[in-house]
């Protein structure tokens, strides 16, 4: 392995530290060395925060001059909520600067390597660039679409299975992937069900170090008062116009959460439309957990990006238990979602599929 290899994969690990906090911004890490001695490093911890160039270069004070860069992605040129990160780095006297990838924002993508190497900078980019892409997959995909990152997790038996045909469904998977499955909320902005699960598993919907927004897709406004969502806030309901009539019980979730109306086919939402609300609210990546309807309803329109699949080693059966993935379906193989990227992991007596929808 390179220097340069070793160094950016630092970087990746730096900038994972900011994971689910740093929306609407990516995931960066830095990493400044002289003498092949890492004499500044950092990380961006949350937007409006410094970001991770500058971070490294403060830390790294006059250590900094005349010394190596590293990067996962391409630094800023323009200002956001914080200045220019290209300007700290010229005006740092950093020699060269290495960079995984470049931004895809068009405002950053390219400006700022042409515009340090203008100054008399060194650049090189493009090592681990897959990797860096991946590592903010969330990013690439708002600028690339202007809407959020959709990731459907479903625990599930070994025959496909989320309930049994009395509705019993706790617990399909083992304590130890569940505790997996809450922490992976860590990760997003946002986590969504349809109403059927809120009435029937009362779920807090929480992470085990955030407080992710709850989206909820409620079309005749059935929502409990008493649910644990409603009580915990940060919530935001889509229901229906016809919804409107229940002004009592709107007056009272609008003190607590908020709530969008938008027109269903066949009492089925567009779920893009829903994306794009979510996302101009600042939603930039949704964590899809149920039920089976619900995540039916995503792949049916398209709209999933990656997935986590949790299976137990159970057979439950039977006609009228609910399947994970509900809705209409493929009406023929070719119609079917190819899963690519697989990873397969063993969590505990359980498994788990990690893939991507291309």
């Amino acid at each position: 392995m390179s220097n340069e290899t070793y160094f950016i994969k630092k970087t990746f690990e730096l900038a994972k530290k900011g994971e689910g906090y740093t929306s609407p911004n990516p995931l960066v890490g830095a990493i400044i060395v002289k003498g092949n001695k890492i004499v500044g490093w950092g990380y961006h911890k949350k937007a409006g925060a410094p970001h991770a160039e500058v971070v490294a270069i403060n830390r790294a004070g006059k250590k900094a001059y005349n010394s190596t860069l590293y990067v996962n992605l391409e630094p800023c040129c323009h200002w956001g909520r914080t200045p220019p990160c290209v300007d700290r780095i010229i005006n740092a006297g950093i020699r060269k600067v290495v960079i995984s990838t470049y931004d895809p924002n068009p405002v950053v993508k390219g400006k700022s390597v042409k515009k340090l190497r203008k100054a008399g900078i060194e650049v090189k980019v493009g090592i681990l660039a897959e990797q860096a892409k991946k590592l903010n997959e969330v990013f690439f995909k708002n600028v690339k679409k202007n809407l959020p990152f959709v990731t459907v997790k479903v625990a599930q038996s070994l025959d496909g299975k989320i309930t049994t045909r009395s509705r019993d469904s706790r617990w399909i998977t083992s304590l130890k992937a569940r505790m997996l499955a809450k922490s992976l909320r860590d990760k997003y902005d946002g986590i969504c069900v349809g109403i059927n699960t809120v009435i029937s598993d009362n779920p807090t919907l929480e992470g085990l170090r955030k407080i992710p927004f709850k989206i909820i897709l409620d079309p005749d406004l059935d929502i409990p008062l008493e649910s644990k969502i409603v009580k915990k806030k940060r919530f935001i309901i889509f229901t229906t116009p016809a919804s409107k009539k229940k002004k009592k019980k709107i007056g009272y979730l609008t003190r607590a959460g908020q709530i969008y109306f938008l027109n269903t086919k066949n009492g089925i939402f567009d779920l893009r439309k829903v994306l794009e609300v979510i996302y101009e609210r600042g939603i930039c990546s949704l964590f899809v957990e149920g039920g089976s309807f619900t995540i039916g309803s995503f792949f049916d329109q398209r709209l999933v990006d990656k997935i986590y699949f949790f299976l137990a080693p159970k057979i439950i059966g039977g006609k009228e238990a609910l399947p994970s993935v509900g809705g209409y379906g493929a009406k023929t193989l070719k119609n079917t979602f190819d899963i690519q990227e697989i990873k397969l992991e063993r969590i505990g007596r359980d498994f788990l599929f990690t893939g991507y929808i291309p």
